[in-house]
This record gives structure tokens, C-alpha cells and sequence, in this order.
């Protein structure tokens, strides 16, 4: 199992942590709003090398708080598009692609489930 990055801040009210794990039968991004656009860049570039590609159609910050995001995810011919504005609600911002390795694939994207 190899875990590229796994990210956790401290809590602060209203601020979602984010969370990247790139695993062989996993890839799972968390947005946050404590995330540098260098920060970005460097997950979309990761993701890249896995055969994903991921583009920000949006993006702003508010100071050094990223305010609103757009992602567009294309994976073995699938598309999956979301965005945000950060209004906390409980559940983590982003995308998963479980087993990416095989030809059958799970991609989920946008607001994901309180269970993951």
C-alpha cells in the first residue's frame, strides 16, 4: 500500500480538513480551504501520473482561504464535474475512484458521504 499524502489541520470552525491518498485500488482527494493553489497543482500533476486528469475551471480565494472551486475529472473515458463555495455541511468536498488498477471502476464525485 502506498500512500502519496494523507493531510489533516488543525480544526478550526468552519474549515474542512483536506485528505489526498493515491493507493494502488484507491484514489480519494478531500478539498479544503486551506489549500495552496501550489498545493493543487501539485495533486493535479500526481494525478496525472496515474492516468487522471483534473482541471480547475474556478478557482478564488478569500485572503489565503480558498473560497470556491471547480474541479473537471476525466478517468478511462468518464467525466465527472462539481463545485463548491465551502459552506460547511458536514461531509468532505472532492472525488474517489476505487480500484482504478481494473477495468471495472467506482467513481464518486462532489459531496461525498459522511461513511467514507
Amino acid at each position: 500500500m502506498m500512500v502519496i499524502g494523507s493531510f489533516l489541520l488543525a480544526c478550526q470552525p468552519g474549515y474542512k480538513p483536506h485528505r489526498v491518498t493515491l493507493q494502488e485500488d484507491l484514489i480519494e482527494v478531500h478539498f479544503g480551504r486551506n489549500m495552496s493553489r501550489s498545493l493543487l497543482d501539485s495533486i493535479q500533476m500526481e494525478l496525472a501520473k496515474k492516468g487522471v486528469s483534473l482541471s480547475y475551471p474556478e478557482i478564488e480565494y478569500d485572503g489565503e482561504l480558498l473560497s470556491k472551486l471547480s474541479f473537471v475529472l476525466n478517468y478511462k473515458g468518464h467525466q465527472g464535474t462539481a463545485s463548491t463555495n465551502f459552506v460547511y455541511r458536514g461531509y468532505p468536498f472532492g472525488f474517489k475512484i476505487k480500484q482504478p488498477q481494473s477495468d471495472s471502476f467506482h467513481l464518486d464525485v462532489g459531496e461525498m458521504s459522511k461513511r467514507d
